[in-house]
């Protein structure tokens, strides 16, 4: 019998050693086998927290900006929140940093970029720790981060700007992750408009994305120097004041999306 798993992995052009050491083991599996696979693999334990994985190859998709912006707001609303900063550049954890001692950001954030393709196992050790774990993935999918953290993950969250490099940019991305869903069978995955300007251009992009084999949320990340703001104080737009109301209802109305695809209370 040839398994799932062989036929996906053979149509992919995935060069990881991440990825070929999943395919080597996948390979030789029967297809009923394999959801006792990830078990297998990483050698899970029972998980409380849910995990979300924002993940995106292209920089400047507002990845760390939405991985910050949806921690932030899952702790404001008191959960248990930890932020994995899995990426070199480390801006989430600077971010962080930039918040006042009196007034921490609303959400626990470590930096794992040394881990790379062992990322998975660092962050197990957490999961009886939070509610929720958001992992940040550093901006190439040659990394073995990303793969990794889409190993354990409940939700793949691929923040897309609507413009066609981008969307063309992201399709990796969904290749990617259509890959991991072989081995995560509880992987689930989700598009979020983000630095969205109002044009015409973007209109029709955002079109094209709801056709792109990824469900794209209705709430979207608008272009806002709110959030560049939030950068500069440590903290996320939802406590930034009425001057960034509109940039705080739409984190607000992305992370209800979030919860809805996860199942979780709200």
């Amino acid at each position: 019998m040839v398994c799932t798993a062989e036929r996906v992995f053979i149509t992919g052009t995935f060069s990881t050693r991440s990825l070929r050491h999943v395919y080597l083991i996948t390979a030789r599996i029967e297809s009923t086998q394999l959801r006792d696979l990830r078990n297998i693999l990483l050698k899970v334990t029972p998980v409380t927290a849910q995990i979300i994985t924002v993940i995106n190859q292209k920089g400047g998709s507002s990845k760390t900006t939405t991985a910050m912006s949806i921690s932030g707001a899952l702790g404001k609303r008191g959960h248990s929140v930890l932020l994995v900063d899995a990426d070199e550049q480390q801006t989430a954890l600077r971010w962080s940093k930039a918040a006042p001692l009196h007034k921490p950001f609303p959400a626990a954030v470590i930096g794992m970029a040394s881990y790379g393709e062992k990322l998975h196992r660092e962050v197990q050790r957490q999961l009886e720790n939070y509610d929720f774990i958001v992992i940040d993935t550093p901006p190439a999918l040659a990394a073995g981060a990303p793969v990794s953290a889409l190993l354990i993950a409940n939700l793949a969250v691929v923040p897309v700007p609507p413009a066609p490099a981008d969307l063309w940019a992201a399709r990796g991305v969904k290749l990617l992750i259509e890959s991991v869903q072989v081995v995560n069978t509880n992987l689930a995955a989700v598009l979020v408009a983000s630095r969205v300007q109002r044009t015409s251009l973007t209109r029709a992009v955002l079109q094209e994305m709801k056709h792109f084999g990824i469900p794209l949320i209705n709430a979207q990340l608008s272009n806002r120097t709110a959030f560049q703001e939030a950068v500069l104080a440590g903290t996320t737009v939802c406590a930034l004041g009425r001057e960034a109301k509109a940039a705080a209802d739409e984190v607000s109305a992305v992370t209800d999306e979030i919860l809805d695809a996860l199942g979780a209370t709200k």
